[in-house]
C-alpha cells in the first residue's frame, strides 16, 4: 500500500502543476499572440519507488486574426515570428500590437524594440507624429510612401527548442531560426491567443475532480492501514 500512496501523491503533484498551467492559459486568453501550454504527466513505478515524469509543450497553432484597422497592429498569417530586441539579446513574439517611442522607433506594447533587416525601424525622425504608415504583406514599412525598413519575420527549425521568456516572448539559440522568405504580414490586424476558454475550464474542472478523488483514495488507504495496525496490536 505504501507504493499506492506514493503513486497517488505523485499523481496529485502532477495535477497541481497541470492546474497551474491551465490557470496561466486562462489568464492570457486576451493576450495578443499568446500560445497555450500543454503539460504531460506520467507516474512511473520502479520496484519500490515511484517517480513522476512531467513534460510541457507549447501549442504553436495560430490564434484567430481580428481586424482592428490600427495601422500599427500587425498579424502574421501562418508561420513566423517577429524579432524584437531585449536586454538579453534577440527574442521572438507573435504579438504585433506595436507602438512608437519618443524617438520614432517601433516597439512592442511591453517595451521591446521591433527589429527589421537593418536593426530598429524608425517611422519618424523629427519627433513628430508619423505620417501614413503602410506595411506590406512581405513586411516592408513605408511612411508617406518612403520605405523605412522591413519587418524581420523568422521561422523556427525546431519548435521544441523554443522557451517562453518574459512577457509573451520566446527565446532560442540563434542557429534555430532563419528569415522567412515569403511571410504573410497583415496590417491592421491582430492575432488572438490560441486559448479556448471553454476547453481550458472543462479541463480545469476535470483536474480538480481527479485531485479530490486522489485525496479520498489516500484517506481511505490511511484509514485501512490504521485499522490493520490496531487489529494486529489487539491479537498479540
Amino acid at each position: 500500500m505504501n507504493i499506492e500512496i506514493k503513486a497517488l501523491t505523485a499523481q496529485m503533484k502532477g495535477l497541481m502543476k497541470q492546474n497551474d498551467v491551465l490557470a496561466n492559459n486562462l489568464a492570457n486568453v486576451n493576450t495578443n499572440g499568446f500560445k497555450r501550454d500543454v503539460l504531460f504527466s506520467e507516474v512511473l513505478k520502479e520496484e519500490s519507488d515511484v517517480k513522476q515524469s512531467l513534460s510541457m509543450l507549447t501549442d504553436l497553432s495560430q490564434g484567430s486574426i481580428t481586424q482592428t484597422d490600427n495601422p500599427l497592429d500587425v498579424a502574421i498569417s501562418g508561420k513566423g515570428f517577429f524579432v524584437v530586441e531585449t536586454p538579453d539579446g534577440e527574442a521572438l513574439t507573435r504579438d504585433g500590437h506595436f507602438l512608437v517611442d519618443s524617438q520614432g522607433a517601433l516597439m512592442t506594447s511591453s517595451g521591446q524594440y521591433v527589429l527589421g533587416d537593418s536593426g530598429r525601424i524608425y517611422v519618424t525622425t523629427d519627433g513628430l507624429s508619423p505620417g501614413e504608415i503602410t506595411i506590406l504583406h512581405s513586411g516592408e514599412v513605408y511612411v508617406d510612401g518612403a520605405e523605412r525598413g522591413r519587418l524581420r519575420v523568422v521561422d523556427i527549425d525546431d519548435p521544441h527548442r523554443l522557451t517562453k521568456h518574459g512577457e509573451n516572448l520566446f527565446v532560442t539559440d540563434r542557429g534555430n531560426y532563419h528569415d522567412l522568405d515569403n511571410p504573410m504580414v497583415l496590417q491592421g490586424n491582430l492575432e488572438s491567443a490560441n486559448v479556448n476558454p471553454v476547453n481550458e475550464l472543462v479541463s480545469l474542472i476535470e483536474i480538480q475532480r481527479q485531485f479530490e478523488m486522489s485525496q479520498k483514495a489516500i484517506k481511505t488507504i490511511n484509514e485501512a492501514l490504521g485499522k490493520s495496525a490496531n487489529e494486529v496490536g489487539r491479537f498479540r
